[in-house]
């Protein structure tokens, strides 16, 4: 009976065992999918999910990382000192330092650069020891908000006077532009890089030996460091920069249309060289500001002549301006000219002068002589571009203005060391002394400073062009003309005829030296004949003067006096028929 009761349980956990396990299988087969057979290849249907009712949620803003509003920082000396009042700059606005030497700008997406103007008493900042181009400034780098500078004072304050080198284009080109120094018709084949170091930078060496140790000197580039004729060269325009810093000389620069010609790469090789295009700095009692007056228009590279400014630009001078105290006086310095062109910009006003018919001046002048008449130190334009020299004075709304417009370093583009105005090549010396400018002269490049003019008698012929034929002069006359390169109508020139003076007539009008138009007529390569031809529509020629003399037997010399109170002659018996000993027989030490 016992087995049997004990056999009947067993059996019964079997059965349990068996129901648990069927159970289990049944969940699993409900929970878990089933693969088709071969023989079965309906699926198991699962049970439909209960809908679920669609939540009223807010869709999610996507977040866009946020830029800081503001780049700031702080200005100190080298002690540590914070410097309040220096002025810094994006390029859009400036701002003041406060007490504690610290500023604030927008951070202004557009903005490449973040710069400050160099006070007058204290040193200009420069890329090496080797490289005395200013360096005033640090390129905006994205997610970085904070730039500081340190500035190391002058040790005498702010100076009382110095000397200012300004050179017009050194335009050298990645190439080379054969030149004829001679009647022999042999050309020098000589790259422009080498000769602006070993011609235009050894000669302003030689004028700063000449100089007191102890005198301030500092330099200005007008624009067109380089031209890319014979292909672009990425490293051409950092490599005139080093070139025209290896002097003693703090030297700054401009932007010129060649530096660019409307080219993104090239502006930004000019950028990765210099820095800002729109900047200021302080010297003495003067507040020097440099801006980008090149205003491209069309396709290629045309331009606007006069040149014009932007109106974000005229909002940053303006604001520069405001923090200029008022009794400095103001040197704007730029390419193209302001107060002449034959490309104008649509409100471009004409010229009302005779022999200024069918050149305009810029549209901004008027404001910009609104904003210089409030200052007590005055002003001065500085420009180039033109590869003349000119100081050229109009009137604009009751303003006599004088602009001053350098002659070329490379002249004609380096194919002869004269530029197309006669001028040769070479640079100028000013010197500034208490808020005034108190001395200028133009540096024939290996000249002697003392020489500022060159005679010729007009009807001497140069390659088929005459100063009498061009200036409709009388012939066989034995007429002087001299060539008086930094001449305005403050200068007198006269003609001692056996030691009697008398007034030599000035030539103001449209045309060209008649030596420069018949040497680049003939020995012209880089560039057409007519830039340097008396077709050349843009050209204004003003520091020409001649003189009839009473007997062909007199003893004559050419006196020129200029606004500083000095005085250059040159005698009428070593007026040289042959040209070249004028201006191709250089003054070099042997």
């Amino acid at each position: 009976m016992k087995n049997k009761y004990m056999i009947i349980a067993i059996l019964a956990a079997v059965c349990c065992a068996a129901a648990i396990v069927y159970a289990l299988r049944w969940r699993m087969e409900e929970e878990l999918p089933q693969k088709p057979t071969a023989v079965r290849r309906i699926a198991t249907r699962k049970r439909p999910a209960a809908e679920k009712k669609p939540e009223n949620k807010k869709p999610e803003e996507k977040k866009e990382p946020t830029t800081p509003p503001f780049i700031n920082g702080t200005v100190t000396d080298t002690e540590g000192y914070p410097m309040a009042g220096v002025v810094v700059s994006n390029g859009i606005d400036c701002a003041a330092t406060d007490s504690l030497g610290r500023y604030k700008l927008p951070n202004d997406s557009t903005a490449r650069f973040v710069f400050f103007t160099v006070p007058a008493d204290c040193e200009v900042p420069v890329h090496s020891a080797k490289d005395h181009t200013a360096h005033f400034y640090e390129p905006i780098i994205k997610g970085v908000t904070r730039y500081s500078f340190t500035l190391k004072k002058l040790a005498g304050g702010v100076e009382k006077y110095y000397k200012m080198i300004v050179l017009g284009d050194p335009q050298v080109t990645n190439d080379f532009n054969p030149y004829y120094n001679g009647p022999d018709d042999k050309p020098l084949e000589i790259g422009d890089v080498e000769r602006f170091a070993t011609e235009t930078m050894a000669d302003i060496r030689r004028t700063i030996r000449s100089l007191p140790q102890e005198t301030p000197i500092y330099g200005l580039s007008m624009g067109d460091d380089v031209q890319y004729y014979g292909g672009f060269n990425p490293m051409l325009e950092r490599q005139i920069r080093e070139v025209l810093g290896s002097s003693k000389m703090r030297i700054f620069s401009v932007i010129g249309n060649h530096d660019q010609d409307n080219n993104p790469e090239y502006l930004n090789k000019w950028e990765e060289a210099w820095g800002p295009t729109d900047y200021s700095f302080d010297r003495g009692n003067e507040h020097y500001v440099c801006f980008n007056n090149v205003r491209f228009h069309g396709k290629y590279t045309s331009y606007f002549s006069p040149g014009e400014l932007t109106d974000s630009q005229m909002k940053w001078l303006r604001q520069d301006l405001a923090l200029t105290p008022k009794s400095k006086k103001v040197v704007l310095c730029y390419h193209i000219p302001f107060t002449f062109g034959t490309s104008p910009f649509g409100k471009a006003r004409p010229l009302s002068a005779a022999h200024e018919k069918g050149h305009y001046s810029s549209s901004r002048l008027p404001t910009l002589l609104s904003l210089l008449g409030e200052f007590s130190g005055g002003y001065e334009l500085f420009c180039g571009h033109t590869h003349f020299a000119i100081n050229h004075e109009t009137e604009i709304d009751g303003h006599h203005v004088i602009e001053h417009c350098h002659a070329a370093a490379c002249g004609n583009i380096w194919q002869s060391n004269i530029n197309i105005c006669g001028t040769p090549n070479g640079y100028y010396v000013y010197t500034f002394r208490g808020g005034r400018m108190v001395s200028c002269y133009y540096k024939g490049t290996f000249w002697d400073a003392h020489k500022q003019m060159t005679l010729f008698h007009a009807d001497t012929d140069f390659n088929g062009e005459s100063y009498a034929a061009d200036w409709d002069l009388p012939r066989d006359r034995r007429i002087i003309v001299a060539n008086v390169f930094n001449a305005d109508s403050r200068w007198r020139v006269t003609a001692e005829e056996n030691g009697v003076e008398y007034p030599m007539h000035r030539i103001n009008s449209k045309g060209q030296d008649a030596f420069a138009t018949g040497y680049h007529h003939k020995y012209a390569v880089a560039t057409s004949f007519r830039f340097i031809s008396k077709q050349n529509s843009y050209l204004i020629m003003n520091h020409l003067y001649y003189y009839e003399p009473k007997s062909t037997e007199s003893k004559i010399r050419i006196i020129a006096r200029d606004p500083y109170g000095h005085t250059f002659t040159e005698s009428a018996e070593e007026i040289i028929v042959e040209p070249f000993r004028n201006y191709a027989h250089y003054y070099k030490e042997e």
